[in-house]
């Protein structure tokens, strides 16, 4: 049992000392007329009922209680709550023989009622020991709920993982002021605190009432607690006192318990990547973007003043669409993270929300990222969370499946199921909120432009919704939001001011140019030149005005800094392709090499992933010797190799924190034209290959992984961040890709096993959730690397180990309770893995390896044979490409021998065919049918297989990449 449902436990257990004390000490009256003895048979009889279901319940040798760790008050009220037990068999006997059955027989109390079972003495130990165990439960009670409370609530910090199902893996440091903290802290306390932890952190909207129940209860208490200095016969306490503490018991178990399905939802909407692109946005230059809110503009002061005013007179009257255009590298996307961002928008909105609650929400489509953060899913999911973090109290009512989900992992969203829940959301809260958000960067989502067209227009069909947005000025943009008058702006025309401002500050903090700035006139002249060069362009002026600042050194005059300017390019890819050319040429490879890096890698690189750009051999990750870094060690690297980054691609990338990724997404595009790639292989040299370089790179930081030191050893934005699974399941990725290209040197992977198995050895807990995904979760057993690469599709690695694979399929080798070829068909427990995305098929011909080296197709690990669960599980809908391969497998276990007879046919007929065109059905129809013929005799389904044959258990990995 979980300590919240213990909390339950505790409150029957004290509503049944406080209903027997009250019974005993003759406060609690029976009945005083006839009509009274059916009255209170019937409540002996629920007392009757409730009472064994309670001791049945605290007497369960398999029910731990509090769970692991439990605290010294937990141990104890355990013990209490099982010598409560004792009692209450007794009291059960007494209220069977006590039931009235003469109806003439009148008794006022039942105390008077107990005279009659037992003696006055008897009556005076029962009254006793019920004394002392609600006394020893109060004091217990006491420790347990304030054992981490301070004069306000307790503030967490240190490691405090995710809410777990059975809320015991917390590791939580605690910090006080004014009292000391009690030793053993209570699983209960670490649940309330955790709760409220992560409710802080997630920034999640919720009301204080566990936190008063948890007062209000301790207050209780108090008032329970004995006074040493009365003896017992006079601490008699109201019945309603003990009778609140229970509800209050109850009332904090029920709370807590919705406090965390409301978390595990939330949680369940939350990836990866869900901040990362609006973290990235710098924010916008002091006093810039400013005018957005002065009611006072003028014509005068800002080119276009009239759409500013519009925009501030639309966030507090209008509704629909409001669209802001802007070139590439205009600011866009940092105007619109000042705007979301800013009190004067919440302060607008709220005026337009009035006497509603005004609700906000805000997403950052970024093309550069992973498939969440340039997705309608991505959009959709990341909506719902910012607005359920603000309107918990409705999650249950709007995504009621996934709230009453008990399961340790929530299942996956679905764009549907989002959709549904946004409606009903509507729904509920049509005369009670309003909201708004901010959706920028249209033009990087990835797919049909006019989809997520349709999609926003759909949500502002309502009055009470209404969606700032932010794109390049390409067509389909500006055929949807352009023509709207006053509820439309086009960025470059608008940021004279801004760019200038931007340009004086930055060139003033140069000691030379300010001295300049006094002795020539002209330096105004010089920063106009600048502005009207830009063309709005922000990040075109971001990049010249450091261009300009690094000559400041040479003493130039103004006039020498007005011909720098007129030879920079204006046009951003023409300007990129001057940097390179700038490049020294000792640096060329290097420089190279590191874009190319950059631009293959599917996100952003950690330093230590891009460090090894500048070596000459490129089977540096099996040369590396296996050494674990420390703290200091690993954090010279990273800053060694940052500074490298920075001198060879200056201006081209940006290094933040432990990240490397392109300044802008314009660098980017410039890296996707055919002549800049051309430049950049040829520089590269003829052997460098992106995939070889991750794989090795992957393997080197495995190899010198730390083992040792916590986060408090690191800067916070240099710690390594990535568990062992992580680097693995890259590394394995590029392998894949290596070794269908065959390419791949098969080295690499035989060089993991030994670092990895080390690791595992260790134990750390920092790795410990990233066993299963490799196959260890239950030590370094045999085969699990070849699992692996069965997983990932490495068929090469498979065929150059085919005697060893052999002899596994042979011994019946199971790895982590699968067999190989359950692994290589992925029927692995449900989101236990993270390999390769769900929509890469299994591959035929890792399959076709495998029964060719004697895997039987027709193996029960789980009552069924592997290759009915492979076909029972065929998604429902399937690409082309994935379609084929899932065809040829389901051939390749065919003519390997899969048994197969007339029911068992009609039982996959439905998989098998739901996705197949009538060509592909008419060819497995023939299949089948030898099949069916070849059948033998002696070959019959077992009774087991027979009877789990219906039943299809769905098994979906979970992926990462």
């Amino acid at each position: 049992m979980d300590p919240l449902s213990a909390l339950g436990l505790a409150s029957n257990v004290v509503q049944l000392v406080s209903f027997s004390s009250s019974l005993i000490t003759g406060t609690l009256e029976l009945y005083t007329s006839v009509d009274g003895a059916k009255k209170v048979n019937r409540e002996l009889e629920v007392l009757t009922e409730d009472l064994t279901h309670i001791c049945a319940k605290s007497t369960d040798p398999q029910n731990k209680i509090f769970g692991r760790n439990a605290s010294d008050s937990e141990i104890a009220l355990v013990t209490l709550f099982r010598s409560c037990h004792d009692l209450g068999q007794e009291l059960l006997q007494v209220l069977q023989s006590l039931k009235v059955k003469d109806p003439r027989h009148k008794w006022t109390t039942f105390r008077q009622a107990l005279r009659s079972a037992w003696k006055e003495s008897k009556i005076h130990e029962y009254e006793k020991r019920l004394g002392q165990y609600r006394s020893q439960i109060t004091t217990h009670l006491i420790t347990i709920l304030s054992s981490q409370i301070a004069t306000g609530y307790s503030d967490i910090t240190g490691a405090l993982d995710e809410i777990a199902a059975d809320y015991q893996d917390f590791a939580v440091s605690n910090l006080y002021t004014g009292t000391q903290i009690l030793d053993g802290q209570s699983n209960i306390a670490k649940v309330l605190d955790g709760l409220a932890a992560s409710h802080r952190r997630l920034e999640v909207t919720t009301t204080n009432t566990a936190v008063t129940l948890r007062k209000d209860i301790l207050d209780t208490l108090e008032r329970l607690r004995p006074n040493d200095n009365i003896e017992y016969q006079n601490q008699i306490h109201e019945p309603h006192v003990e009778q609140r503490l229970a509800f209050q018991l109850s009332a904090l178990m029920s709370e807590a318990q919705n406090l965390s399905r409301d978390l595990k939802v939330i949680k369940s909407l939350k990836f990866s990547n869900i901040s990362e692109r609006r973290t990235r946005i710098r924010d916008a230059h002091l006093n810039t973007f400013e005018w957005l809110f002065d009611e006072t503009i003028s014509n005068d002061t800002v080119s276009g003043a009239e759409h500013m005013v519009s925009l501030l007179d639309w966030l507090k009257t209008k509704t629909g669409v409001y669209w802001l255009g802007g070139k590439a590298g205009s600011g866009k996307s940092t105007l619109m993270k000042f705007l979301d961002g800013h009190e004067k928008t919440r302060s607008a909105l709220r005026y337009w929300a009035g006497s509603k609650t005004l609700v906000t929400a805000s997403f950052f489509f970024w093309n550069l990222g992973v498939d969440m953060q340039k997705s309608q899913e991505g959009l959709l999911q990341t909506l719902l969370y910012h607005v359920l973090r603000q309107v918990p109290s409705l999650i249950r009512i709007v995504c009621p499946v996934h709230w009453n989900n008990d399961g340790f992992e929530q299942p996956e969203w679905t764009r549907r199921e989002i959709l549904k829940t946004l409606h009903e959301l509507r729904k509920q809260t049509f005369d009670t909120t309003r909201f708004c958000f901010f959706i920028d960067g249209l033009d990087e989502y990835e797919g049909a432009h006019g989809d997520v067209i349709e999609l926003i227009n759909s949500f502002t069909s309502a009055e009470d919704i209404k969606i700032v947005i932010s794109s390049r000025p390409w067509d389909v943009f500006e055929d949807a939001y352009g023509r709207n008058s006053g509820q439309s702006l086009r960025l470059q025309d608008l940021t004279r001011n801004d760019i200038a401002c931007f340009v004086r500050d930055n060139l003033e903090k140069d000691q030379n140019f300010r001295q300049l700035k006094l002795k020539d006139r002209r330096y105004e002249d010089f920063v106009q030149e600048i502005v009207e060069r830009a063309s709005g362009v922000f990040l075109w002026v971001f990049l010249v005005v450091r261009s300009l600042r690094r000559g400041f050194s040479n003493a130039d005059t103004v006039s020498e800094l007005q011909e720098r300017l007129r030879v920079l390019p204006t046009e951003l890819e023409v300007y990129f392709g001057h940097m390179m050319s700038t490049v020294e040429k000792v640096y060329h490879k290097q420089a190279a090499r590191l874009l190319l890096i950059c631009f293959h890698a599917p996100k952003a690189l950690t330093v230590m992933t891009a460090s090894k750009f500048d070596e000459e051999d490129i089977s540096f990750g099996l040369a590396t010797k296996s050494q674990p870094l420390d703290a200091y060690g690993y954090t010279q690297r990273v800053e060694i190799a940052s500074r490298r980054i920075k001198a060879r691609c200056t201006d081209l990338l940006e290094v933040r924190g432990n990240r490397v990724n392109f300044l802008h997404r314009t660098v980017y595009e410039f890296l996707d034209l055919p002549d800049t790639r051309r430049v950049l292989y040829n520089r590269a040299g003829n052997n460098f290959d992106t995939d070889n370089y991750f794989c090795n790179a992957m393997l080197y930081q495995i190899k010198t992984l730390p083992t040792a030191g916590g986060k408090r050893q690191y800067s916070d934005q240099l710690y390594p961040d990535q568990p062992i699974d992580d680097l693995v399941n890259e590394f394995m990725c590029y392998a894949e890709e290596l070794d269908f290209r065959t390419k791949l040197d098969h080295r690499l992977l035989d060089d993991l096993i030994c670092p990895v198995e080390f690791y595992r050895g260790l134990d750390l807990a920092y790795h410990q959730r990233s066993w299963p995904s490799l196959f260890l979760d239950g030590g370094c057993q045999e085969g699990w690397i070849i699992a692996l690469a069965l997983y990932y599709g490495i068929d090469g690695y498979i065929r150059v180990n085919s005697e060893y694979v052999q002899s596994l399929i042979k011994k019946k080798v199971y790895v982590d309770e699968h067999s190989l070829l359950a692994v290589a068909l992925r029927l692995i427990k449900e989101n236990e893995y993270h390999g390769p995305d769900n929509r890469t098929p299994v591959k035929p011909c890792v399959v076709a390896t495998l029964l060719e080296l004697g895997a039987d197709p027709n193996e029960c690990p789980r009552s069924l044979p592997i290759w009915c669960a492979f076909l029972l599980n065929m998604p429902k809908s399937l690409t082309p490409e994935t379609r084929r391969a899932y065809i040829t497998i389901a051939e390749l276990l065919l003519r390997h021998g899969a048994i197969l007879s007339r029911s068992m046919y009609l039982t996959l007929k439905d998989s098998l065919f739901r996705s197949c065109s009538s060509e592909e059905a008419s060819y497995l129809h023939g299949l089948i049918d030898n099949a069916i013929k070849k059948r033998r005799s002696g070959n019959t389904l077992s009774s087991s297989i027979k009877k789990h044959f219906g039943g299809r258990e769905k098994r979906r990995p979970k992926h990462g990449r």
